[in-house]
């Protein structure tokens, strides 16, 4: 994560001086250096994160400010545009090698389950948004994965790349100001990112505090730290301190760094006001550095040992965190231990080392020798297309492999309909089992729009959890599906059988959120979405509610229904809406659907119906006249045997969801126990 900047002269100029804050700083890459060990450290043995991105997110803005103000009212001032193409022309070859290798690496030996999500995440990647993609499925009950991501640390990246661009653009304003009004260069720049700072830290205290998964992520929660980098370069030549002094700073600055990762939770607490540690530290240190003489951690800092892992920073943290996670994803390990974390930091030292030598000094040295402002741009073609070409071909590949199945499915993947129809062939042993795996994430249950005309929502809590089938407003009697993510996946079966008989259906679906009034619910806001869901389906006056009543529990023999479902259950009745009532698929303590497609045979996971469901089904208790009790579990467990694959289908999509595929082929059997009229 190292930010392109101009090289001067070594540092001569005393503490305070103009042209010291100019001068090349060896003890910065030594800062940049520990930085960097920081992270790789604390993410390959202690699991944790240490603080180091936030020093290289300010050092990454020390450093573009410093190029920008030392020309700002020179007679070659910067050129904005060429300026942010040649750092994206550095920055970018050596992440496109690496997204290359990734894809190489997850290709080669991770689970096709996790194939979609890479693909996603590496093109949020190449462009610089998978901070946004990262904050988004922090918050998302459906974005919940086993395999961790080979890519998340690129979410930094994203957020530096993104903040470049704001950068540039206000030192762009600034030289302007300077340049035509006369204006002294560090006053302005003073004010502008002083201003930024404010609003940002504001900004990032309140989000932490309300929503911190999401804050991590943010752009705009992280932009004081650049700040905070630029008003160093501008605060440096004013701050004038003794060699006591400066010494004594510096070594509280560095000791701060490395107590922060073991003292502070930074990623539950990040950023907010607890970022101002490392960013407060990085400040102190590059501040004991700026005299004429080193003193303090500078002379340590500016040795040829820190200089060397400094030169290789941003490959050592382009490469470090896949090689963990391949290592963690190959040995099935939740740890690397002590010697594979040694066997992750050697092999990412060196894989470090030939990245810098074979892209990024062979790219900086083209930059030097061709002032053409169409070599920036021929390098982010190429660069780009490094990576686009393979991922677009495997993405393609799979799409057409995926088109081929789904046209011999109705032979090949009967599911549900070889237990209804026990007349049916075999599947042929060379069919694929569906759904493919890369294809995992298209088996949630989603409806065609969302909500419209008189079913359009305008509680904003609700926004974009009610949707409808595109019929819904044709159709002369509606079922809502209301409530969590197994009521969802259950709406895959009914789906079918309300097309043929011309009901309308609309959803009401927020995951981990049940109609079990009583219910905590996965989410904070479980108790307010629920309360507006069930107002929303009393104003729309369905023919029926559907929704799940019981609530099953894996290895354990403890169905219950749902906390305070009898008192949903009362409001539909006062409301005169009958319910369809839906007992729970089982669940299991494992994934099914990993067990499944990595096993010789589907009876391989297979679990007792008893060993998550009870004897009888509790909502039972529930019948009453407006009440229609609805129980798929023979055929999700036939012969109270839970089998992973029925029909040549999985039946799971991962621990504790039905497939929407095998869900489908329930629809016949669902069809026998509703009503062939609502009403």
């Amino acid at each position: 994560m190292r930010a392109a900047s101009p090289v001067s002269t070594p540092l001569t100029s005393g503490s305070g001086s103009e042209e010291g804050r100019w001068a090349y700083r060896r003890d910065i890459d030594g800062l940049r250096a520990v930085a960097v060990l920081l992270v790789v450290t604390y993410h390959v043995w202690f699991g944790r994160v240490s603080g180091g991105v936030d020093v290289f997110l300010m050092l990454s803005a020390f450093f573009l400010t410093r190029g920008f103000l030392r020309r700002m009212d020179g007679p070659h001032p910067v050129r904005p545009v060429r300026h942010l193409l040649g750092m994206f022309r550095r920055l970018l070859p050596a992440a496109a090698v690496t997204l290359l290798g990734v894809l190489a690496l997850v290709r080669t030996v991770y689970p096709p389950t996790i194939w979609n999500s890479v693909w996603e995440q590496t093109w949020a990647s190449l462009f610089y948004v998978q901070n946004r993609l990262l904050a988004a499925e922090a918050v998302d009950y459906y974005a919940r994965s086993e395999t961790p991501s080979p890519l998340q640390h690129f979410w930094s990246l994203s957020v530096q790349g993104q903040a470049f661009v704001l950068w540039v653009a206000i030192l762009a304003v600034c030289q302007v100001l300077v340049r035509r009004r006369g204006w002294a260069a560090d006053r302005v720049v003073g004010v502008a990112f002083g201003a930024v700072f404010l609003v940002s830290f504001a900004y990032s205290v309140a989000i932490t505090a309300s929503d911190q998964r999401a804050a991590y992520f943010d752009t705009g929660a992280r932009l004081w730290e650049f700040a905070a980098g630029s008003l160093l370069i501008v605060a440096l030549p004013h701050i004038r301190l003794g060699d006591r002094a400066r010494a004594t700073l510096g070594w509280v600055g560095l000791a701060g760094l490395l107590a922060l990762g073991m003292a502070v939770d930074v990623q539950g607490g990040f950023p907010g006001f607890l970022a101002l540690w490392p960013v407060l530290c990085a400040a102190a240190v590059v501040l004991s550095g700026s005299g004429a003489r080193p003193v303090g951690p500078a002379r340590l800092l500016a040795s040829r040992v820190f200089g060397i892992l400094g030169r290789d920073a941003y490959g050592l943290y382009l490469v470090h965190w896949p090689l963990l996670i391949t290592l963690l994803v190959v040995t099935g390990r939740s740890d690397a231990g002590p010697a594979g974390g040694a066997l992750v930091i050697a092999v990412s030292l060196v894989l470090a080392r030939g990245l810098t030598a074979l892209v990024d000094t062979p790219v900086r040295a083209w930059r030097r020798s061709d002032s053409s402002p169409f070599v920036p741009l021929a390098v982010l073609a190429v660069a780009t297309a490094v990576v686009v070409t393979p991922l677009a071909g495997w993405q393609m590949a799979s799409a057409i492999q995926h088109g081929e199945i789904e046209a011999r499915a109705l032979l090949d993947n009967p599911g549900a309909a070889v237990l209804h129809d026990p007349t049916l062939p075999p599947p042929p042993a060379d069919a694929a089992l569906l759904p493919l795996p890369a294809q995992l994430e298209d088996e949630w249950v989603l409806l065609d729009q969302e909500c419209s005309g008189v079913r359009a929502v305008h509680d904003d809590i609700l926004r974009g959890t009610c949707s409808e089938t595109r019929g819904t407003p044709r159709a002369g009697q509606s079922i809502v599906v209301i409530g969590d993510s197994h009521a969802q996946q259950a709406t895959a079966a009914l789906l079918p059988v309300a097309a043929e008989r011309g009901w309308g259906v609309v959803f009401l679906i927020k995951g981990g959120c049940s109609m079990g009034v009583d219910e905590p619910g996965m989410d904070p806001s479980c108790p307010d979405w629920r309360e507006a869901a069930i107002s929303h389906a009393e104003r729309l006056a369905p023919a029926a509610v559907m929704t799940v009543v019981t609530r099953s529990n894996p290895g354990e023999e403890d169905e219950a229904l749902r906390p305070g479902i009898e008192r949903f259950l009362e409001r539909m009745g006062d409301a005169g809406i009958e319910v369809f009532a839906v007992r729970d698929n089982p669940r299991f303590a494992f994934d099914m659907f990993a067990c499944t497609t990595g096993s010789v045979s589907a009876m391989d996971c297979a679990a007792p119906r008893s060993s998550s469901l009870a004897d009888s089904s509790p909502a039972e208790a529930l019948a009453g006249p407006d009440i229609r009790l609805i129980d798929l579990t023979p055929w999700i467990c036939p012969g109270d045997v839970c089998a992973g694959v029925i029909g040549n289908v999985a039946v799971y999509r991962d621990d504790n969801h039905l497939s929407r595929t095998y869900a489908t082929t329930l629809a016949p059997l669902l069809s026998e126990q509703l009503p062939a009229r609502l009403g």
